[in-house]
């Protein structure tokens, strides 16, 4: 009976997926497309390709982004007085 309970295969590690010398690609074990989809979804997110690939669909000028950034920074500075006041 406690051979019948037995799982036919070894749990998938994530390591196990991982594809030496390239970072953002996965190796499909044992037929998981799902987690083979997870894993390669979470390897793009935090890489940071995809907010590249969006940053690169028009060309923003670096006084722009310097502003932007500049903007940002007072807003959080703004945020942080409000809440210790």
């Amino acid at each position: 009976m406690a051979e019948e309970n037995k799982k036919p295969y070894k749990k998938i590690r994530r390591s196990d997926m991982d594809v030496s010398g390239e970072s953002s690609s996965v190796k499909v074990v044992n037929g998981n497309i799902e987690l083979a989809l997870k894993v390669f979804k979470t390897k793009i997110k935090d890489g940071g390709k995809l907010e590249e690939v969006r940053n690169r669909r028009e060309y923003i000028k670096p006084s722009v982004i310097k502003r932007e950034k500049m903007q940002q920074a007072v807003r959080a500075e703004s945020r942080r007085r409000r809440i210790t006041n």
